[in-house]
């Protein structure tokens, strides 16, 4: 199976492959930060591979290292807001509501990953 999934630097040559690993299913596809960018592979993430993708992203938002991220730190609503919409951005979904939501289940980084794993399912 091949990814196309970088496009040629000059927009002429083919597009270069890379070989997707055996056992892999097609269509699941992470960003450099690990965030799903198919529903496929947002179905096949775990919930700590969804609190690792957030870290990421939280450390990239505050130009930190990702070992300087705690999961039980409090986090900001802005950055709730940022997280949940950075891991949606490639699916083409419905963001959950927050306002629904108990804010003590996502008022850090280990929550929020719960709240979105839990959601997984009920993308279509």
């Amino acid at each position: 199976m091949t990814n196309y999934a970088m496009p040629a630097p000059n927009g002429r040559d083919p597009l270069p492959t890379v070989a997707v690993p055996a056992g892999v299913q097609a269509g699941v596809v992470y960003d450099t930060l690990g965030m799903p960018m198919s529903v496929q592979a947002a179905r096949a993430m775990t919930a700590g591979s969804v609190q690792a993708g957030l870290g990421r992203a939280l450390a990239k938002l505050h130009h930190e290292p990702v070992s300087s991220v705690s999961a039980t730190a409090p986090i900001d609503s802005i950055e709730v807001v940022y997280l949940i919409g950075r891991f949606y951005r490639e699916l083409g979904r419905k963001q959950p509501d927050l306002s629904k939501i108990d804010r003590d289940r996502w008022s850090n980084l280990e929550g929020v990953a719960g709240v979105l794993h839990g959601t997984i399912g009920d993308l279509k």
